[in-house]
């Protein structure tokens, strides 16, 4: 309370804070926002995507968490030699990628190269594709900021729809809106897919990814299944089982993609009682099981037995001995 022999002073909640030259007054008229408009970046009518690693928030072992974010930088940088209009932006799990319109039909076949390096490290992505504006924003501040600071700002309609459709359901797709979608069926007869109410671009371009998509997905789902913890995966299970229904969708032979779901649920390890629980999940009745020389014929290479490993490797699903104990048997000798 002021009384009257004391001078009323307005003071702001905090004072003014500098690192360098003087503070003073100036008019609001004259107020600036601190950007610098030469070292940010503005793309005015973009395309963007938004990628985010699944299950990574529930991972719980350090070396495994170290390996899938070196994996997962490695590739998008491996990505982004490739594709040089393309701009990548690599924030722990997540990452934007971006680009103009006119170089949109290059924007997606960096994110199908993307996906399929990424899948051959048996790390699984969820993304959201958007039409919009996207801005990497430079400050004043940063330019003085000291060398224990990073800061990363983006901004933008393309970004902040990007970031809400890749939440829009469980698996590892490309998740898009009725505008994008129509863009990209319009302009470049890219086929949209459904899930429920909302769309999906393909993003599997050759056998080989199917391949590794639908394996590590039926290995993960296998693992999860085969552990009674009384934690309620329904959730992480429904990921699963739309990875393998979205392979049969985009798969050109339905028989192809069947064949995979064989090989991989004729592994010797895979329970009788186990190999049931997982064909009900998918939606299908049974199956014939492949002879055990097909079999080894497919543990017997290398790719394939170090992909079954990094199946394996996911702290994000609960430990089980099940994937392990695959190899063992055909494992060459030193």
């Amino acid at each position: 309370m002021v009384t009257e022999n004391e001078p009323l002073v307005r003071k702001f909640p905090l004072g003014a804070k500098k690192i360098e030259g003087i503070i003073k007054m100036v008019p609001i008229s004259e107020l600036k926002s601190g950007k610098i408009d030469k070292n940010s970046f503005e793309i005015s009518h973009a395309i963007v995507a938004y990628l985010d690693i699944l299950g990574f928030s529930n991972k719980k072992d350090e070396t495994d968490i170290e390996n899938c974010l070196l994996d997962y930088t490695g590739s998008l940088i491996i990505t982004s030699h490739y594709y040089p209009k393309i701009r990548f932006n690599i924030f722990s799990d997540c990452a934007f990628i971006s680009t103009s319109l006119e170089n949109a039909a290059e924007l997606l076949s960096a994110l199908r190269f993307a996906f399929n390096q990424l899948i051959a490290e048996c790390i699984l992505v969820r993304g959201g594709l958007s039409l919009g504006t996207y801005n990497e924003i430079r400050s004043s501040a940063q330019e003085k900021a000291s060398s224990n600071i990073n800061c990363s700002m983006f901004s933008g309609s393309g970004v902040v729809r990007a970031v809400k459709l890749e939440e829009s359901g469980p698996g590892a797709f490309l998740f898009t809106n009725d505008e994008c979608a129509e863009f990209y069926s319009k302009n470049y007869g890219e086929p949209i897919i459904s899930l429920d109410d909302r769309k999906i671009l393909g993003w599997a371009t050759d056998e080989s990814s199917l391949i590794n998509f639908i394996s590590a997905s039926l290995l993960r789902l296998l693992k999860l299944l085969s552990v009674e913890d009384g934690v309620d995966n329904k959730p992480v299970i429904q990921k699963f089982v739309n990875n393998i229904r979205y392979a049969f969708t985009i798969c050109e032979e339905p028989l192809f993609a069947l064949e995979i779901i064989k090989l991989v649920l004729s592994l010797p390890i895979i329970s009788e009682e186990l190999r049931q629980k997982v064909l009900l999940e998918i939606g299908i009745n049974n199956i014939q099981l492949l002879p055990d020389e097909k079999v080894d014929e497919w543990l017997q290479k290398d790719n394939f037995r170090i992909f079954i490993a990094l199946a394996d490797s996911d702290s994000s699903l609960p430990i089980s001995p099940l994937l392990g104990d695959i190899i063992k048997p055909y494992r060459k000798q030193d």
